[in-house]
C-alpha cells in the first residue's frame, strides 16, 4: 500500500529459535524498489524477532543513503521497514 510498485512480501517464522526469515519479490522494472528489498532482505533475514524490532527506523539515514536518494525513495524503504516490524509484532502478539 505504501508504494506504487507492487512489492510480494512474506514471512517464515520458527517459534522456537525465533527467527524470521523473509522473502520479497519485487518486478524488474523497479530497481530502486528490488535494491531497498535487498538491502533489508540482507540485513534481516534470519534474525530474531527480537533484533528485527530493534533495528533503527532511520536505518536508511545511518547507512548513508539519504545523500544519493530523493527523501520520497527513502520514505519507501521506511515502509518496507514498518510492514516488516508490524507483521512481526502482530506474530509476536498472536505467540501470546
Amino acid at each position: 500500500v505504501e508504494c506504487q510498485t507492487p512489492l510480494f512480501l512474506a514471512f517464515e517464522y520458527d517459534d522456537d529459535a525465533r527467527i524470521a526469515r523473509i522473502v520479497f519479490s519485487a518486478p524488474p522494472e523497479a530497481p530502486t524498489t528490488r535494491g531497498f528489498a535487498s538491502i533489508l532482505h540482507q540485513g534481516l533475514d534470519g534474525l530474531t524477532y527480537e533484533e528485527i524490532l530493534a533495528t533503527p527506523d532511520d536505518v536508511a539515514h545511518r547507512l548513508g543513503l539519504s545523500q544519493a536518494i530523493t527523501p520520497l525513495r527513502l520514505r519507501g524503504m521506511s515502509a518496507m521497514l514498518g510492514r516488516i516490524k508490524r507483521n512481526i509484532t502482530a506474530h509476536v502478539a498472536a505467540l501470546s
